[in-house]
C-alpha cells in the first residue's frame, strides 16, 4: 500500500494499489495507516501479502520482510478458518465487491486469536481482480468479556437459585409456624370461647353475650386469614398433590375472591415433576394473577400447563387491556412482577416469555426443561 518504511524492503511491485501514492499523499495519513487501532493489509490475486501496516504486524509477531512479498496471507490463519478464507477470496475473485470473515490469526510462536475481517475488492478500469483491501478487528478483547459476561450470569443465576431457594425455605417455614402454631392457637381458643358460651347460656347479659359472639367470630376469621396466608406462603397441596392440582385450587380461590373467570387446561399436567421447577411455576401462575387483578382488567383468565417428555410449560393468558410488549413495554412494566417471574425462571434454567399489545390482552408462557 505504502513503499518502504523502516528501510524494509517492500518485496512486491504494486504495493501501492488502492491507496492514495506518494506523491499526492495527504500529510500524517501514512503514519494513521501504519498506527491504526485496527489492522490493515492487501492481498495479490494468487494469495501472497502485498502490504501489511505496523499493527497488523505486531499483532501477527513478524517482522515486514517475513510476511510482505514471501507468503501467502491464509499461512496466518488456523487451518480450521482457511477454507472459509479462501472461499471468501474466491468470491471476491468471482465479482463480488466486499465479504466478511470471522476467522483466527496464528502469531509466529503459535498462538491464536480471533479477528474479524472486512475484505473488498480492489480493480482495475477493465474491472480485472487486482487485489485485496481488508480491515482486521481483534476480537481478543471481546472474546475475553463475552466469556466474563458468561461467567457473571453464570454467577448471578447460581446466586438467584440460592436466594430463590432460601425464599422458599422460609416461606415454608412460616407456612408452617402459621398453621401449626397460631392457627392451632386460634382454634383452641376459638372452642374454648363455644364452651363458656355453652356454660354461660342464658345467664349472661345480652351485651355480654353480644360481645362473646362478636369475640368468637373474630377469631374465627382471624384463623381464616392466617390460612390464606399460610397457603400463600406456601401451600400445602403443592407438596401434597402437584403442580396440576395446585394451580386449579389457585384459580378456583382467585376466581371465588375476585368474580374472574378462568379456566384450567392442566391435564396432561397431572403427577409430580421436579419440586424446583414446579414451585417457580406455580409462583409465576400466582404473580400473574396478580398482575391480572391489578392491572389488566381481564374478565377471562385462561391456564395452561403441558408435560412432556421434554419440557413443562405454563400459559396464562387473559383478556384485558394489555400493554407495549417491546423492549421498552416490558422494561416500563418489569414492576408488576414481570422480573421477579423471569428471574425465578432463569434460577430453574428455564425462560418467561411475555407476549402482549395494548387492548389485546397479555400471554405469559413459563418454559423449563421436564426432569
Amino acid at each position: 500500500m505504502w513503499g518502504n518504511h523502516d528501510g524494509e524492503n517492500e518485496g512486491v511491485a504494486g504495493a501501492t494499489i488502492g491507496v492514495v501514492s506518494e506523491r499526492n499523499e495527504v500529510p500524517g495519513f501514512r503514519d494513521l495507516y501504519e498506527n491504526a487501532p485496527c489492522g490493515y493489509h492487501s492481498v495479490a490475486p494468487d494469495g501472497t501479502i502485498l502490504q501489511m501496516n505496523r499493527t497488523e504486524l505486531r499483532w501477527l509477531g513478524f517482522s515486514r520482510r517475513e510476511l510482505v512479498g514471501a507468503r501467502r496471507f491464509v499461512s496466518t490463519l488456523s487451518p480450521r478458518c482457511s477454507r472459509r478464507y479462501l472461499r471468501a477470496f474466491d468470491t471476491l475473485c468471482d465479482g463480488a465487491d466486499r465479504v466478511g470473515v470471522q476467522a483466527e490469526l496464528v502469531r509466529k510462536d503459535g498462538t491464536v486469536f480471533p479477528a474479524s475481517m472486512a475484505i473488498a475488492a480492489v480493480r482495475d478500469r477493465d474491472g480485472s481482480f487486482v487485489a485485496t483491501q481488508a480491515t482486521v478487528i481483534d476480537l481478543s478483547e471481546r472474546r475475553r468479556a463475552e466469556v466474563e459476561a458468561r461467567r457473571l450470569a453464570a454467577r448471578l443465576r447460581t446466586m438467584t437459585r440460592r436466594i430463590v431457594d432460601a425464599q422458599e425455605c422460609e416461606r415454608r417455614r412460616l407456612s408452617a409456624e402459621l398453621h401449626d402454631r397460631i392457627g392451632q392457637d386460634l382454634a383452641a381458643a376459638n372452642l374454648d370461647l363455644h364452651l363458656i358460651k355453652d356454660v354461660l347460656a342464658g345467664s349472661l347479659p345480652a351485651l355480654d353475650a353480644a360481645r362473646l359472639d362478636d369475640a368468637i367470630a373474630r377469631i374465627e376469621a382471624t384463623a381464616e386469614c392466617v390460612r390464606d396466608v399460610a397457603g400463600a406462603l406456601r401451600p400445602p397441596v403443592l407438596d401434597a398433590y402437584g403442580l396440576a392440582v395446585s394451580l386449579r385450587t389457585c384459580a378456583e380461590q382467585f376466581a371465588q375472591r375476585t368474580g374472574i373467570r378462568i379456566v384450567v387446561d392442566a391435564h396432561s399436567g397431572s403427577g409430580h415433576g421436579d419440586p424446583r421447577t414446579e414451585t417457580a411455576l406455580f409462583r409465576v401462575c400466582q404473580e400473574a394473577l396478580t398482575n391480572v387483578l391489578r392491572h389488566s382488567g381481564a374478565h377471562v383468565v385462561r391456564i395452561g400447563l403441558q408435560r412432556t417428555d421434554v419440557e413443562v410449560r405454563l400459559s396464562i393468558a387473559d383478556d384485558g387491556c394489555g400493554f407495549d410488549a417491546g423492549v421498552a413495554g416490558v422494561a416500563e412494566y418489569e414492576g408488576l412482577g414481570i422480573l421477579g417471574m423471569r428471574e425465578r425462571m432463569l434460577a430453574v434454567g428455564g425462560e418467561l416469555i411475555v407476549e402482549s399489545s395494548r387492548g389485546a390482552g397479555t400471554r405469559i408462557v413459563a418454559r423449563a426443561a421436564a426432569h
